[in-house]
């Protein structure tokens, strides 16, 4: 019963741990300068401009994937 209990407490103590390393990440994700600077222009762009760049951004990751598993296959196929 006694090494089950030890073992809780360990569990309880990493998990404390992650949550405790996860804040301290968030916190410098928040405090970074850049972050602050994209976060104000994000802003000061308009919606519909947003939604175009997301847009051109999804279309050329899509693109780009398919390119990319395209010469995938080609390769694997000796031509």
């Amino acid at each position: 019963m006694q090494t089950l209990q030890q073992r809780r407490e360990l569990v309880v103590l990493a998990a404390q741990l992650q949550r405790a390393t996860i804040a301290r990440r968030l916190d410098r994700i928040e405090q970074n300068p850049a972050r602050r600077v994209l976060g104000f222009a994000a802003s000061a762009v308009s919606r519909p401009a947003m939604l175009r760049v997301g847009s051109a951004l999804v279309a050329y990751a899509i693109r780009t994937y398919r390119m990319k598993r395209l010469k995938r296959s080609v390769s694997r196929s000796g031509h």
